[in-house]
């Protein structure tokens, strides 16, 4: 959020909220955001439950935390009257994702949990058929990123699942360009 913020590619009409269960997280991304004077704030909560519907949702490296079973529900929450789209970047579940996991946490993270819980989550990232679950926000074309087959395998660790309304996949697809040849529909 901070980064996204910070880019100012969305422009100051944009109110950029980061939401997040854990209260320690929350407090310190308030505390560098205000340090670096974004404008972005942070609660802690759920983001399905907040006073007011996103226009975007957008995640980092949750999806893998959700059973398979829980995906379904949770890409239909996403379903409501005020969202547009939704784009969640995850851990691609390929063979080299625990190795990739383990080398990039080795290199990031100071604590011995960090390192543990990346090669964790790696192991526990969803098949393209578990991910197929998108199609159930059915207000929405759902699409997955395509592994890409033609690059180093240990930098395409993460892919997004994208979400977005009929009347704005045209125009996004002709905004990607190039780029949306590798977008799959989950249906």
């Amino acid at each position: 959020m901070r980064s996204l913020a910070s880019s100012g590619v969305l422009g100051r009409d944009v109110d950029l909220v980061g939401v997040d269960f854990n209260r320690a997280l929350v407090a310190e991304a308030s505390r560098l955001a205000e340090d670096e004077g974004l404008p972005c704030t942070f609660v802690c909560g759920d983001a399905f439950s907040l006073s007011e519907d996103a226009t975007v949702y957008l995640s980092n490296g949750v999806l893998h935390h959700f059973p398979a079973d829980a995906l379904p529900e949770f890409f239909r929450a996403q379903d409501r009257a005020g969202t547009e789209a939704f784009i969640h970047y995850d851990i691609a579940a390929t063979r080299l994702a625990p190795f990739s996991a383990w080398l990039f946490h080795r290199a990031r993270m100071r604590e011995p949990l960090g390192r543990h819980d990346g090669v964790a989550s790696a192991r526990r990232a969803h098949s393209d058929a578990a991910l197929s679950a998108a199609a159930q926000a059915a207000g929405m074309e759902t699409f997955l990123f395509e592994a890409t087959r033609y690059t180093n395998p240990l930098c395409a660790a993460m892919r997004p699942v994208v979400g977005l309304r009929p009347q704005l996949t045209g125009e996004v697809l002709r905004a990607l360009g190039r780029r949306a040849r590798g977008l799959a529909p989950t249906r």
